[in-house]
């Protein structure tokens, strides 16, 4: 049996700044007919700073909808559609903590929420960074900390970050970071011999 579901219509419920909310009516694989609410979204990006010294840069900023503080990786949605994922994450980086990148590896992309959400974040490892000076938004209000990368992945592992896209891109920013540093390693051995 296919698995695939055919939009039979669609309503655009909600239209704003941020988000579209559509109410589509499909087809099943088996024939039958259901609803599916959708959030669409047109993306965003995650960006892990690292500093020679191995410390990630994080912000912290009240989120709404958990009435409360929280700890991120800078991120924010690509501010126009179309608007290529490897210059919104070098602007939400600089706007956010003020960091430029000299260079960022992309590290894949997350879905945020797939059971009813279109968006796609772009996670992205910055690395020779130099500090320079916060371009916030004027509704943004951020406070940007400094933690040592071992310290980030054991707060991720004992769930006191619980953001996802903050998650994934530090874990996935360790495993690329150590291989690196195993690669130069073996490279300095292989040259001693």
């Amino acid at each position: 049996m296919e698995l695939k579901e055919t939009t039979i219509s669609s309503e655009t419920v909600y239209d704003g700044k941020i988000i579209r909310v559509e109410k589509d009516k499909v087809r099943l694989p088996n024939g039958k007919e259901a609803l599916r609410e959708v959030v669409r979204h047109q993306g965003g990006v995650c960006v892990c700073a690292v500093d020679s010294d191995l410390n990630l840069f994080f912000v912290r900023q009240y989120r709404y909808p958990f009435a409360g503080e929280m700890l991120e990786l800078p991120a924010g949605k690509l501010d126009v559609a179309g608007e290529d994922a490897y210059d919104g994450a070098l602007r939400e980086l600089k706007e956010e903590t003020g960091i430029v990148a000299a260079d960022m590896m992309p590290l894949g992309e997350i879905y945020s929420s797939v059971g009813f959400c279109d968006e796609a974040i772009h996670m992205y490892l910055a690395v020779n960074i130099k500090q320079e000076e916060q371009c916030l938004d004027e509704d943004e209000f951020i406070h940007v900390e400094k933690i040592p990368l071992g310290r980030a992945v054991e707060m991720c592992l004992k769930g006191e970050l619980r953001d996802a896209k903050t998650v994934a891109c530090v874990l996935k920013a360790y495993i690329i970071l150590e291989q690196l540093q195993r690669g130069a390693e073996k490279a300095g051995e292989e040259t001693h011999e």
